[in-house]
């Protein structure tokens, strides 16, 4: 037999399988309690800091000033309310988009690990874990982010330095995303597997104790 040629639309058709295998492997996960509450407070938690730092660090000197407690518990309301805003623009549902993947990674991590696809589990949160400083750079902090980059870009633009910055921020975002789903869909992936594997294992058992 020859081998198989290898073309764009069989690249295609693997990513796309797995796409779908990994979606079927998180959805599953998901339906097991545990992950599904580990996913829910990872997604607030997500929120939260993208919402808290996305005017830049305005509400961290404010929480880190001296106003007294009450104003300080006003601040966080605030930050809370404008979770609920973000999906009033484009700009927030990024941001929610952003928080939501970061936050799938989360319990797919702990069952990569549990399942002794540890390997596989520190690969996921190192490229995860790029991408969310990534996107925290270039979404969730935009100020701080772009006032880190210009410093940078300055001895090479000169003065058109803050327009590239904002490029090169919004170049972040999407390198930011494709880690992420990256991420997502081959740990999606590995879970799949693993739960694959504790279905046959669990027949295995269940067949040999009653025979």
């Amino acid at each position: 037999m020859g081998k198989r040629k290898i073309t764009f639309k069989s690249i295609l058709e693997t990513v796309s399988d797995r796409c779908k295998i990994a979606l079927i492997g998180t959805s599953q996960l998901l339906k097991r309690p545990k992950y599904l509450i580990a996913f829910l407070v990872s997604l607030f938690i997500f929120l939260f800091i993208l919402s808290f730092f996305k005017d830049g660090n305005t509400n961290w000197a404010l929480m880190t000033s001296g106003l007294d407690f009450g104003r300080k518990m006003e601040v966080l309301g605030r930050v809370l309310f404008e979770i609920i805003l973000n999906f009033t623009s484009l700009y927030g549902v990024i941001i929610i988009f952003m928080a939501f993947l970061q936050a799938l990674i989360v319990p797919l991590l702990i069952h990569s690990w549990k399942s002794r696809a540890k390997d596989q589990a520190i690969d996921g949160a190192s490229t995860g874990s790029i991408g969310s400083i990534l996107g925290f750079i270039a979404l969730g902090c935009p100020s701080c982010g772009v006032g880190l980059l210009t410093p940078i870009l300055t001895a090479i633009a000169g003065t058109g330095a803050m327009a590239l910055a904002e490029g090169v921020s919004q170049i972040f975002t999407i390198i930011a995303f494709g880690l992420l789903l990256y991420t997502v869909v081959k740990l999606g992936y590995i879970t799949f597997i693993n739960l694959s594997t504790e279905k046959v294992k669990a027949k295995k058992e269940q067949h040999a104790k009653s025979s």
